[in-house]
């Protein structure tokens, strides 16, 4: 869980990184990307409803 995805999407960009645009969803925001090893990890900013 992170407090920004937006700041979270920038910060793995930055970092060369292959990061999935932001998704929003109703009960969050998602930022997806993998590891060297090909396992997909995905970061959540839980928003309130």
């Amino acid at each position: 869980v992170v407090a920004d995805a937006d700041e979270a999407h920038a910060d793995l960009s930055g970092r060369g990184i292959d990061v999935s645009p932001v998704d929003d969803q109703p009960w969050g925001r998602f930022v997806y990307f993998a590891d060297p090893d090909g396992n997909r990890w995905a970061l959540q900013q839980i928003t309130t409803r």
